[in-house]
């Protein structure tokens, strides 16, 4: 499960309302987006320096389901996880 807005706006002394504001704004994304994206870039990393399947990393990185992560991944980067992890070699 993902933290909230709620909580790293609490953690950084900030309103929620607030908070969201900020990470739209430099950013242009919602949480959501935020981290899925930064979800998605280690799920690069791993997929070419772990060797570990693409259902292991969905599973590490906390993804409900293989299918949603590679939906996911192909949707933001163009290819499916063993697309990009076969075409960076």
């Amino acid at each position: 499960r993902q933290p909230s807005s709620a909580y790293f706006a609490t953690q950084l002394n900030l309103s929620t309302a607030y908070f969201n504001d900020l990470l739209r704004f430099e950013t242009g994304k919602t949480l959501q987006e935020y981290i899925q994206l930064k979800q998605l870039d280690i799920a690069k990393q791993m997929l070419l320096k772990s060797g570990q399947s693409p259902s292991v990393i969905a599973r590490q990185l906390g993804f409900a389901s293989v299918q949603y992560f590679s939906s996911l991944f192909k949707k933001i980067t163009g290819c499916t996880p063993n697309e990009y992890k076969y075409s960076q070699n």
